[in-house]
Parts: structure tokens; C-alpha cells; sequence
């Protein structure tokens, strides 16, 4: 399951790539706790006004800039995979990011934004009128901003601790150093003559 194209960045475009992916993450993160303080707002706020004003700036935000930053994180992530050491499939760590990735990006169109684009555009009346035209779609709004943070929470740490060590197809790629025996030479190891270093009478003696 090793990925079959493969190129490499250079510097600077592996550099560019990685602040592109960083800011992509890092804004949709921002994002999802102002999202979740909109949504909380119109669920909870008493006065008419307020509550339209959050579920009103939320149906304007969301589709907008919601999809670009998933999109842009998860495009960037590949190319940082297929364009770096890294790769797609071979280490654990990035395998879970790009699983972590997909998932989000998909929960974004077939979940957000259609609750989002639900929310009437002209809203109006008391908090409880406010509400009711919303619908479903105030609690529905509620759960994708904590479980979107978590998730790229969780990238965030994987993307600096790196854990886990190499999946089965990166081991079994050939050049790998899971592919090469490892010996640890010492003082009783023989070499590849079959002699012990120490029993070697070619071997000079330190005095």
C-alpha cells in the first residue's frame, strides 16, 4: 500500500508547504471555538437579537471558510506526505493524520455545511420565535466544532511526537531499515571474517 507517486519538495516549497498546512490547521481550530461560542449563544442568549445575530453569523461564516481550511489542510498534508521522507502510508503516525484528515473533511460536506446553509437568512422575533425557525439545526451546530477540535488536536500531537514507529507497508518497502539486519559490533562481536576483534593477531595492541 506504498504510495506509488512519489516526487520530492525542495526547501523552500517544503517549507512554504508546511505554513500553508500549519495555518490551515491551526486557523480551523480558532475557528471552531468561535463557532462553538456562536452556537452556544443561540442557544442559551434571551434576548430575540442576540440569538439571530449567532445563528446568522454562523450560517455566514461556515460555508465559506470552513471548507477552504479543510480542503487546504488536507491537500497540504498529502503533498507534505508524498513530497517528504514521511510519505502516506509508512509511518503510523501519518497514516492516522491522513485518516483523521479525510474524515473531517468529509463530516464537513455531508454534515456542516448542510446544517448550516438550514438556517433561514432572515431571522427575527424573540429568542424562543429565533429558535424554532432554526430547528434542529441550533443543536446539530453544537457537536462538529468540539469533535473537529479534538480531532486536529490530536494531529497537532502526533505531528510533534511522531510515535509508533513504521506501518507493515513501510516496513516491507524495500530500503527501508526494517529491511536490513541490524548487528551491533562491540568488543565480542566477530566480524565478517567469522574472528573475534580481540583475537584478531592483526589487530594492533594498544599500549
Amino acid at each position: 500500500m506504498t504510495s506509488g507517486l512519489s516526487f520530492t519538495l525542495s526547501r523552500p516549497w517544503r517549507r512554504a508547504v508546511l505554513a500553508v498546512h500549519v495555518l490551515c490547521g491551526v486557523g480551523w481550530m480558532g475557528l471552531d471555538l468561535g463557532l462553538l461560542v456562536l452556537v452556544l449563544t443561540g442557544l442559551t442568549a434571551d434576548r430575540g437579537a442576540t440569538v439571530a445575530a449567532a445563528y446568522t453569523a454562523a450560517r455566514l461564516v461556515i460555508p465559506v471558510v470552513v471548507p477552504v481550511l479543510a480542503v487546504g489542510m488536507l491537500a497540504t498534508g498529502v503533498l507534505l506526505g508524498l513530497g517528504t521522507k514521511w510519505r502516506l502510508t509508512e509511518w503510523t503516525w501519518v497514516l492516522t493524520k491522513l485518516v483523521v484528515g479525510l474524515v473531517l473533511t468529509t463530516l464537513v460536506f455531508v454534515a456542516l455545511l448542510p446544517g448550516a446553509l438550514s438556517i433561514p437568512t432572515d431571522l427575527a422575533g424573540t429568542a424562543a420565535e429565533v429558535r424554532d425557525a432554526v430547528g434542529r439545526a441550533g443543536q446539530d451546530l453544537l457537536y462538529p466544532p468540539i469533535v473537529s477540535f479534538t480531532a486536529l488536536g490530536v494531529a497537532l500531537v502526533l505531528s510533534l511526537w511522531k510515535p509508533w514507529g513504521r506501518t507493515r507497508w513501510g516496513r516491507r518497502r524495500p530500503g527501508t531499515p526494517a529491511d536490513r539486519p541490524v548487528r551491533a559490533l562491540g568488543p565480542e562481536s566477530p566480524d565478517d571474517s567469522g574472528r573475534s576483534p580481540q583475537s584478531d593477531p592483526r589487530r594492533p595492541i594498544a599500549r
